[in-house]
C-alpha cells in the first residue's frame, strides 16, 4: 500500500537524498582533452551514473534525482488538475525564459511530460557554492512554486466565484 507523505517529510526525504547525492568530483572528458561535460547529460559511460533516486509525495507530485560523478540532475513535478496544469505551465515558462540567472535550472525540465522543473548541479557549482546553499535553494524553489500555485488558484476561484454572483444577479434582474 502507498501511503502519502507530508509535505515536511518530503522535503526533508528530497533533503536527505539530495545530500548523499551531491558528493560530485571533477571528470574531464573521456572523449574530448581538456573539456568536462556533465556524465548525467551526455551518459557517456555507464559506469560513471549513479542509481537514480525517486521521492514521492503521492502519484502526481515526486522528485527525480539523478547523479553521476561531476553532475546532479533534479527534476520534479507538483500536483496538477487542470486549473494547476495551466499555472504550471505559465511559471515554466517564466522561469525558462530566466533559466540563466538562476544558474543551475534547465531551460527544459527533463522529460516535459512528467516533469515540471529541472535542475542541472555541476561539480563547478559546487565549488562556486556551499552544498547547503543549493540543497536549501531547491527546497525553497518547490516550497514557493507550491505556494504561488496555491495562491494564483485561489485568485482564480475568487474572481470566478465574482464573476457567478454578477452574473446571476444581473439574470435575476433582468439586466442581461
Amino acid at each position: 500500500t502507498k501511503m502519502a507523505m507530508t509535505h515536511q517529510n518530503y522535503l526533508i526525504a528530497i533533503r536527505d537524498a539530495l545530500d548523499a547525492s551531491l558528493n560530485l568530483r571533477f571528470l574531464p572528458s573521456e572523449e574530448v582533452e581538456r573539456q568536462s561535460h556533465p556524465e548525467i547529460e551526455f551518459s557517456d559511460s555507464k559506469k560513471l551514473v549513479l542509481k537514480k533516486i525517486l521521492v514521492s509525495r503521492n502519484e502526481q507530485e515526486n522528485c527525480l534525482i539523478e547523479s553521476s560523478i561531476n553532475s546532479c540532475r533534479v527534476s520534479f513535478s507538483i500536483k496538477k488538475n487542470e486549473v494547476e496544469f495551466l499555472l504550471t505551465h505559465m511559471l515554466q515558462r517564466f522561469f525558462a525564459l530566466r533559466a540563466d540567472r538562476f544558474k543551475i535550472m534547465r531551460r527544459k525540465p527533463l522529460d516535459p511530460e512528467k516533469y515540471d522543473f529541472s535542475f542541472l548541479i555541476t561539480e563547478d557549482h559546487l565549488q562556486k557554492y556551499k552544498k547547503e546553499e543549493l540543497i536549501n535553494f531547491i527546497l525553497n524553489f518547490i516550497q514557493g512554486i507550491d505556494k504561488e500555485i496555491s495562491e494564483m488558484k485561489l485568485t482564480i476561484i475568487n474572481q470566478c466565484r465574482i464573476s457567478a454572483s454578477y452574473f446571476t444577479n444581473s439574470i435575476a434582474n433582468n439586466n442581461l
